[in-house]
Parts: structure tokens; sequence; C-alpha cells
């Protein structure tokens, strides 16, 4: 085979590995330069490790080779199968150790790599503040450990660039798979072929540690992946299409095949989408690529770019950016996570994988010991002169929320278990409720067991907690958004009775990359543009639109804010499912929720989902088919009978080829057919990825295992939870509420007193 600059990334089909580096150096001259830089950067590494004292080459591979991983697949479907990412102990590969000389070619690379973006990120521009964009970077909330670990993943990229070279120049087996720790990772060691001491404990750890033996699932772990990624050089860069040219712009797809198209959905309320995304940052939080201490990056014209900016181009004639003379909307790559092996660039989750209400009490240990009150078990809140209790107050002012004219009014943004929880005013309130929910739980457990001390307190309304998010997860959140038939065919229903047994250690419960990236991300299609909100003080009601409940909980503080917002969740209906988003959402995201702008000056939420999508290197649509065990389509007419027609139409004029197709925008098109919201792609990524959330928890709420486990007389108790019942028992004013929140009022799910409402009650924790 001759080999030239588009040669794919991809081996043959009878070798394990998928991916090879597909640069090569195609002449003499540039073959004995590259060797030369090669010499020049390794008397530069011994020099570096002098100086750098905290990154050293400690690790002996000739005993670690044991270890190396392939990313091989197999070809199974997701319709009719369980699937894992392969992992370590699972692969049988002849993937060749690294040599001497191939580690400290590594180390060198990514060593240099380190110091370019360095020098990169304090010569960065920072955004705006406050600007749509600064809101937007702030929203996809980035820790300052994650940004050190980025650059671990940086220095992994740049080292099996060079190895991967050097092998291919050789005629050598790609090392795509070898271990590879060279002590970027700041903790020492790396989770996956690590051991940690982990001691049978009844609770949870905050970061999903110890509940595997491999660390599977735990925050700061890289993205889990059942397809290859397609990067633009196989390696690293975004994806582009088939023919090697770039794909159409994120915005113009938005446009075209995303335009709004107001529908309603009687069947369901706002609340479903509402509980959906507090749900989400449960168990997803991409760390974005970051400036100097954490700050922002522009990447749009004056700004002079950064390796890390990937802005969506937009073209003449927009809408709304030629208004504003902008030929870009600003846009930067999640960050890189480091895997303690060669291999392509993978993406980093802050979180746990697990439902374990990290969304509640923060993901860290540092952060749940900061939202801790210290008394009784208790979260901290702030009380208002009411004598309500609010979530903690947030006085960051450059957290994109808080106003200086509220602050002067003793008015602030909150603080809770997640950096997004202000991000609009249903999610606030959610989080409050559920805090509220913990310190209820927390006080009736101190009436029944006095001589419980605080830390008993605490961690046992913490299990309570997050066993209810789970319950009400699988028992009242999934059923509506998949359907009934894949609920009962894919085994996520819950029992009635009795502890369930199926926890398998072999299963990872790892968010999956195209779960994180594009699946989940469906509802932002149900939210309609205008809010009905009902003032229960005043007696009157009113519309606002969507974009101006962004970043503006102050409604909170009045004496009726929380039963507005709860009111206006389970009484508004959701839009239908479809590739259809509002124009709150492709306009105004972001926008200044007070400001009464004459033209849109917001971001596009549809494009920005395009664009991460292809950042994170997710295949076409097509193979996303295939991996599910649908049709693949050679051309567009084969999509006749599965996509929306007008979407198709749309579609197959942006796109070169079919199999260029966005994931995002292909499965959105896609006409449902399993009873739920979601066409077969969606629903198939979704509910591989709950059966795993389940399967591979150790401390799933319904496990018998000890002693984690709840008694069977606690378990009973615990089926009994509903959103309704928490939201009767944790709101304001609330008296009246239909059962399933989530779901319109109707003859079958009339409006019912609260205390019709069956909950749980906790004697059976009596010690």
């Amino acid at each position: 085979m001759v080999i030239t600059e588009r040669t794919p990334l991809t081996r043959p089909t009878d070798s394990p590995n998928y991916t090879e580096f597909s640069n090569i150096l195609r002449t003499r001259t540039s073959r004995v330069r590259n060797f030369q830089c090669c010499v020049c950067a390794m008397l530069l590494a011994l020099c570096m490790i002098a100086l750098v004292v905290t990154i050293s080459y400690s690790v002996n591979h000739t005993t670690e080779n044991r270890n190396v991983t392939s990313l091989t697949l197999d070809s199974g479907n997701l319709l009719h199968s369980t699937w894992n990412l392969v992992r370590a102990e699972f692969v049988d590969t002849n993937v060749t150790a690294l040599t001497d000389s191939e580690w400290q070619s590594g180390i060198s690379a990514g060593h240099e790599a380190i110091k370019e973006r360095v020098t990169a990120n304090a010569g960065a521009t920072p955004l705006i503040n406050p600007s749509p964009n600064f809101r937007h970077q702030f929203a996809v909330s980035t820790s300052v450990f994650a940004g050190q670990l980025a650059l671990a993943g940086l220095a992994e990229i740049a080292a099996t660039r060079v190895i991967e070279r050097g092998r291919l120049l050789l005629g050598k087996q790609s090392s795509i798979g070898a271990y590879f720790d060279s002590g970027w990772a700041l903790d020492g060691r790396c989770k996956e072929f690590g051991n940690i001491t982990c001691l049978k404990s009844k609770y949870r750890t905050y970061d999903g540690t110890c509940n595997h033996k491999r660390q599977w699932g735990s925050a700061f772990s890289p993205f889990k992946r059942s397809l290859p990624p397609d990067y633009g050089d196989g390696l690293s860069s975004p994806r582009k299409g088939k023919s090697g040219k770039s794909l159409p712009s994120a915005r113009e797809v938005s446009l075209r095949v995303h335009s709004p198209s107001p529908s309603s959905n009687p069947s369901f309320t706002v609340m479903l989408a509402v509980f959906g995304q507090f749900f989400d940052h449960d168990i997803t939080a991409t760390a974005i690529s970051q400036g100097t201490n954490g700050s922002s990056i522009a990447c749009c014209p004056p700004a002079t770019g950064h390796p890390e900016c990937f802005p969506v181009r937009v073209g003449p004639g927009d809408p709304v950016y030629d208004a504003t003379n902008s030929t870009c909307m600003e846009f930067v790559r999640s960050a890189p996570a480091p895997q303690c092996r060669i291999g392509p660039r993978q993406q980093l989750n802050q979180v746990s994988a697990f439902i374990d209400a990290s969304v509640v009490y923060g993901a860290t240990e540092p952060s749940a010991q900061y939202l801790r009150e210290g008394v009784g078990g208790r979260l901290k809140m702030q009380v208002t002169p009411d004598n309500r209790t609010l979530l903690p107050p947030s006085e960051n002012p450059n957290d994109g929320c808080n106003r200086i004219l509220e602050n002067l009014r003793g008015r602030y943004c909150f603080a809770s278990g997640d950096a997004r929880a202000n991000e609009n005013l249903h999610l606030t309130t959610m989080h409050l409720l559920w805090a509220r929910q913990h310190n209820r739980i927390a006080d009736t457990l101190a009436r029944i067991n006095p001589q419980w001390n605080d830390e008993k307190l605490y961690q046992e309304a913490r299990r309570i907690v997050g066993a209810q998010l789970q319950h009400i997860a699988y028992n009242e959140f999934l059923p509506i958004v998949l359907g009934e038939t894949a609920i009962d065919e894919k085994g996520l229903k819950l029992r009635n009775n009795g502890y369930w047994k199926g926890y398998d250690s072999k299963v990872d419960p790892a968010i999956a990359n195209e779960f994180a990236a594009a699946a989940f991300r469906f509802a932002h299609t149900l939210l309609p543009g205008l809010m009905k909100i009902t003032d229960a003080a005043k007696g009157t009601s009113s519309y606002t639109e969507l974009h101006k409940m962004l970043f503006n909980p102050y409604s909170l503080y009045k004496s009726s804010g929380v039963e507005d917002s709860v009111s206006s969740a389970t009484a508004n209906f959701i839009q239908k499912t479809s590739t259809h988003v509002t124009s709150q959402l492709t306009r105004y995201m972001f926008e200044d929720p007070v400001a009464n702008n004459s033209i849109p000056c917001g971001l596009d939420l549809v494009s920005l989902n395009i664009q991460r999508g292809r950042d994170h290197g997710l295949d076409g649509y097509p193979a996303w088919r295939e991996r599910c065990g649908l049709s693949r389509p050679a051309k567009f007419s084969d999509l006749k009978d599965d996509l929306d027609a007008d979407a198709l139409a749309e579609i197959s004029k942006l796109y070169m080829s079919v199999d260029d197709i966005d994931l995002y925008s292909g499965a959105l098109a896609e006409l449902p057919k399993t009873g739920g919201l979601l066409g077969p792609t969606f629903t198939c990524l979704i509910t591989d990825q709950f059966t795993r959330l389940r399967q591979g928890d150790r401390y799933w709420y319904e496990t018998d295992e000890a002693p984690q486990a709840f008694t069977k007389d606690q378990l009973q108790e615990i089926r009994k939870t509903s959103l309704a019942k928490l939201i009767c028992e944790c709101s304001d004013g609330i008296v009246n509420i239909q059962a399933e929140v989530m779901r319109a009022r109707g003859p079958n799910n009339p409006a019912m007193s609260c205390v019709d409402i069956l909950g749980p009650s906790l004697d059976k924790w009596k010690e």
C-alpha cells in the first residue's frame, strides 16, 4: 500500500489496533532533519530532567508491560448485547512495550509540549466579563486540578506523536495501547494501573474511587468510547469530512437543520427536562481547556488564537452575527485527559460516573466539606427574613451570575455541589429542593437517633438521598425518555421488592463520550421558548423568555419564588422531540438576562453541541447506527424511511457524504420508533449508558452486598420515593401537585393533595 498524507490512521483489518500515526516523513532530507531534532530533544530532556524534580522517569516499564491495552472493539451491536470499552485486564494483545529510547523521546516531546502550552496560556487573550461567551465558559466550569491534568494529557499526545512516527518509519508495530507513565499525573500514579488501598465502607467516596478495584467511573477519569475516535489527523485534531475537507459550519447546520419550529407535547412537562439536566450534571462535567490560573480563552478576532481554539465559522448573511460583524463564535476545545498509555486524545470527566448525588454534595472531599454546616449532619443554608432556607450564597463576582445591583440588596447567586447550579432558574430550584431534602432527612434521623453524631447523620442522609436520586431517575425519568419497551427489554426495570443482584465487576460504568457529547444533549430540543410563570403571591401569570431565566436565580429570594418556579416546571409542556430548537437557545443563549438588547447577541447552543462532537472526534452518524445494530446507509436516500423528510433534505444539501453527518444532528432527525421520545440510535446509546451505570455500581441502592446494603425494610421505604413527594416536602407553598410531575396533569395523573402522595418513612433507620 502506498502511504500518503491522507493515509488514514487505521491499521489493516487483521491488526488488533485501530489507530496509527498517519503523518510520515516522505524524503530523506526530512528524515535526517527529524532525526537531528530527536537528538536535540533528547539532550534538552536531560537538561530539563535535572531542573524539574517533580517530573521523573521512575516507571519500570519492563515489569509493567503486562498491563498494556489495546483499544480494539468487537463488532457486536448495542441493541442485542452488553458491551464495554476494552480495558487492560480483558485484552489479549501483543503490543510491544516501549524501548528505552522511545521512553526518552516521548518524555522529551511531552516536556516540550507542556512548556509550549504554558507559554501559549500566558499569552492567551481572556474573554470579556460579563459577556455571553464568558458565561458559557463558566457554565462548563473546569477546576484547576483538571487544568493541571490536561497538561499531562497534552504531554501524552506529544509522546504518542513522536513514538508513532518513529515506529512508522522503521516499519514496526504500532505502540498504541502501550503503557506509558512518566510522572505527569500529579498524584504520582495512574489510576487505572495503580493500586489504591480501599477499605470496606458503608458509604461512597465523594469522587467515586474505591467503588471498583480498577477505579472505573471515578472523577477525573477519561470518558470511555465504544467506537474509535475519528480525528482529523487520526490523533488529536477535530473531525473532518471523509474527503479530508472541512465539514459544513456547525452554525450553518444549526440554522438549516435545527431551525425553530414551535410545537408542544402535551403529555409531558418541563420538569422532565429540568430533572434531566440536574441528573446529567451528577454524572458528567467535561473539562474545558483554559488559560493561566484557570482564565478563559478568547478565540475570535481580535484575539490572536490559542492551540485549543476551535471557533465556529459564521458565514455571511447570518441572521444574528451579521449585525455585530462577527465571523466566528467562540469555542474552546475540551481538555485532553491523561491515560497512562500511548494513544489518541481523550476527554476528561470531572465528576464520578456514578449516580451518587455529587451534584448536591460535590465531587471532591474539599468541596463536600465546604458545603457542610458541621452540626446535625446538615448542609449549609442561608435563612431569609421570612424564615425560609436557600442555598448558601456564592460571593464570587466573576461567576457570570452575580450582579452588583443585586449584591447591594444582599442577594447573591448560589453555591452548591456543582458549579453549574445557577445556569437557569429551574435548575437552581432543583438544587435547592435536594439540599433541603438532605437537611430534612438529617433532622428526622437526628430525632430518631439522638445518639448519632454529625458525621453519622450526614453520611446516612447522603446515602439515602443518593438512593432516592437513583430511584427517581430509573422509575420516573428513563421510562419516559426510553419507553417502557426498552426499559423491560434491557433490564432497566427496578424491582418491586427484595434485592437486585445484577452487579457485575466486569462492567465499566464510565460515561461514554458519545453519551456526554451528543446523546444526552437531546433535552435541549424539549425546551419551549416561552415559559408561563404564575406569581402565587399576586395571583397573576405572565410569560418569560427562556433566555431571561439563565443565570438569573434572584426570584428565589421572593417569598413565592420557589413555588412559582416549581409550578411553572410542572405545568408547562415540553416541545416535541425533533431537530428543531427554540431561538432562545440558538440566538439568545447566555445573553444578559436583564438587558433589553435591540438585536440578539447570544450564543447558539446547537452549534456548540455539534462543534463539541467534532472536537471529541465522534465518528459520523452512520457509524453509530451500525454500532447499534441498525442499517448503515451508503447514501443519503438510504435514510428516507428513518429520518424526518425535511431534516434529511437539508442534511443532504449540507454534507458532502452521508458518512459526514454529525451524530447529534442525524440522531435527532430520526423518527421515534420505540415508544419513547427518541429515535433508535440515541435510545440505544442512552440505554447502554444506564445499563452500565446500574450493573457497574457496587453501591447501587438495590444491592444486597454488605456493608453498603440497605435492610429490606429500608429498601421498601426508599421505593416509595417520588419527585412529587420530595417537592411537596421541600417546597414553599406547594400543597397540590400531580403524582407524576414529569407527566402532564390529566384524568390518569390528576392534581392531588400532597398529604395523599405516598412517601418513605425513616422509622426503619432507628437504632
